[in-house]
């Protein structure tokens, strides 16, 4: 038997779909898919709002933007859509030293007021964040 080498991840947060207006994109998940809202949170640095729904296992997080910046960009560049898969991670310093040792990996407080940053690599063109969670948060 293989074993793998232990990993900082501990489950998947959220899956991020980017979306020209949360509120015209939100009956569906809501009322269609019978998807609860949890969170709604602006991220003024950002320039985004980010909608958390409940699906289970994982959150469903519609991010939106509202002023020019990188999600603007990207909402521009490729459209609506898959955005990002975020990871949880009981401690975020020792997660970015695991997983990106020798990048400058930016951390800040970001949705759900949660430490969080982006990887730098982006296998497969997936782009992957990490936020750091405590049993309060699951």
């Amino acid at each position: 038997m293989t074993t793998r080498p232990a990993s900082p991840i501990t489950g998947i947060d959220h899956i991020a779909i980017l979306v020209r207006d949360i509120d015209a994109s939100l009956p569906y998940y809501r009322d269609v898919l019978g998807l609860a809202v949890v969170a709604d949170d602006v991220n003024e640095a950002a320039g985004v709002r980010l909608l958390y729904l409940d699906a289970g296992n994982l959150a469903i997080q519609l991010v939106s933007p509202f002023a020019a910046g990188a999600i603007a960009a990207a909402l521009d560049e490729h459209g609506e859509g898959l955005h990002h898969v975020c990871f949880k991670v009981e401690e975020m310093s020792v997660a970015v030293g695991a997983l990106a040792p020798a990048a400058d990996v930016v951390v800040t407080r970001g949705g759900r007021n949660r430490l969080t940053c982006f990887l730098p690599d982006r296998p497969n063109g997936l782009i992957m964040e990490l936020t750091e969670i405590d049993e309060a948060d699951d």
